[in-house]
């Protein structure tokens, strides 16, 4: 095996990889890649058995073949990479030398033949989808989805297919038992099917869903499908494959309030600056932070018995009762952190249910 390849179009295959290849295992082939020359092309493939990434790329191939090396040496070489352009060929023993006219590294190479084949995706059913909407539908829910692996149901984002007054939509949803974050898109195709999967709800995990922003970057739109409790994502000729969890995502319609007749009306930065402002007396122990609602203004206290206490106070639009509550400032922070909008609504029913 021998090509010639642009450092830039290696560097930022090999980047998209270190997330699958960079997990602790105890099965050493799945910390490398396996690279294989054929016609004017290469592909590179990476897989830890959860996810598997398969991607095509343009190049002068010298000689075919292929060999697998270990991913995360070989990125640091092709990063730190003096030349435009690199040759990389197998010499004996499985050794391949990473070159060009005065650098050269020569590193130990593996079978390839012990890679772990890459799923079967012929068949798929796909959906196009615009990669700025499917980026924003995961930037507004993955916040939102828990860290405690002991309920692997709401270790991942809920992805679904649902129609609504004839209206045809796809919604993602993630929980952490104390927060929900829901998102909503209309799909206008009128040809929109993904059959049973999308109509019964997949939980994608969420290091998946961050393998799958990598591959977003840089593209206007990709293709979705599934197939074998798999996620299938692929931009031009890049594919992911994402191992769905397995098992039901919780009935969550049903702690949804079905009316909140208190609103308030409030600029989000404003908001946002005060609520970090708040947090910085937090802890662990003390992470409550309670408001104080009543006409055009929020008075917002924080006690930290061990460190002090805060207030503030901040102007607000308010329609309803006056209202005494308290919530944990990091949901609001990381909520709105992920709005676009200027102002927001933060409606209440009374002091003791979820606010929306």
């Amino acid at each position: 095996m021998e090509f010639i390849i642009n450092k830039e179009t290696l560097l930022d295959a090999l980047t998209k990889v270190q997330g699958i290849t960079g997990k602790k295992t105890n099965i050493l082939i799945t910390s490398s890649i396996l690279i294989s020359a054929k016609e004017s092309t290469i592909s590179i493939q990476a897989t830890d058995l959860e996810m598997a990434f398969k991607a095509l790329y343009q190049t002068e191939v010298l000689q075919e073949g292929s060999t697998a090396v270990p991913s995360r040496k070989v990125y640091e070489i092709v990063r730190a990479f003096p030349s435009k352009m690199i040759a990389i060929k197998e010499i004996e023993n499985k050794w391949i030398q990473i070159a060009d006219k005065k650098v050269e590294y020569n590193i130990v190479g593996m079978e390839p033949e012990d890679f772990p084949a890459f799923p079967d995706i012929t068949g798929i059913e796909w959906f196009e989808i615009d990669v700025d909407v499917f980026k924003n539908m995961i930037n507004k829910t993955i916040y939102s989805v828990i860290g405690d692996e002991g309920r692997s149901q709401l270790g991942g984002i809920c992805f679904e297919s649902l129609t609504t007054d004839q209206v045809k939509k796809i919604r993602m949803v993630s929980t952490d038992g104390h927060r929900l974050s829901i998102i909503d898109h209309i799909v206008e195709d009128e040809k929109f099917t993904l059959g049973e999967e999308l109509q019964e709800g997949v939980i994608i995990p969420k290091n998946g869903i961050i393998e799958v922003l990598r591959i977003l970057e840089g593209g206007k739109s990709v293709q979705i499908g599934f197939k074998d409790n798999n996620f299938v994502v692929k931009k031009g000729e890049e594919v992911l494959i994402v191992r769905l969890i397995e098992g039901e995502f919780p009935d969550y319609e049903m702690v949804i309030p079905e009316t909140c007749q208190n609103d308030m009306n409030v600029q989000k930065e404003d908001f946002l600056m005060m609520l970090r402002r708040m947090s910085i007396l937090s802890s662990d122990k003390y992470s409550g932070v309670r408001f104080n609602i009543d006409k055009e203004q929020v008075e917002v206290t924080t006690t930290n018995p061990e460190i002090g206490e805060s207030k503030e106070i901040i102007s607000v639009s308010y329609r309803g009762q006056p209202l005494e509550v308290a919530f944990n400032p990091r949901y609001f922070i990381e909520t709105l952190t992920s709005t676009d909008s200027e102002e927001v609504v933060v409606r209440f029913k009374d002091e003791v249910n979820p606010c929306t």
